[in-house]
């Protein structure tokens, strides 16, 4: 019976050492700033991780990773920039999530945030370059 009663005591172990390998995200959240997305979070705890990589989807499918933070401990704040071209297409919703990875390897994500881009066309803002000069 002692054998037994280790066992289930080291598995609960490695079960709150393996929970405890990771972030909690705050305040997910993305909103358009003329020709970019600017995603913010922040966290109240960062227990071995190694960073977030940002990742972004349309239609909350396919997610491909668009950037990198390096994590700087618990109750952080962290902002990231979106400013490549797809992001430059007026009226497109665009999904975000965070890839939380830790430094054992392990992976976690956080919830998934929409943003609708404001920015008009880039036809429409080389018009209006081309206007200054004239």
């Amino acid at each position: 019976m002692p054998v037994k009663f280790l066992k289930a005591i080291s598995l609960m172990f490695l079960t709150v050492t393996f929970l405890a390998a990771s972030a909690n995200i705050v305040g997910l959240e993305g909103y358009p700033d003329d020709a970019r997305i600017i995603i913010q979070w922040s966290t109240t705890v960062e227990a071995e991780v190694l960073g977030f990589e940002v990742q972004r989807s349309t239609g909350n499918q396919n997610f491909i990773d668009i950037g990198f933070l390096e994590a700087k401990g618990g109750n952080s704040s962290y902002t990231f920039i979106d400013d490549s071209i797809i992001a430059k297409v007026a009226g497109r919703e665009y999904d975000y999530r965070l890839k939380i990875r830790n430094m054992d390897g392990s992976y976690e994500y956080s919830e998934v945030i929409t943003v609708e881009s404001i920015t008009q066309n880039l036809e429409h803002t080389w018009g209006s370059l081309k206007a200054l000069f004239k």
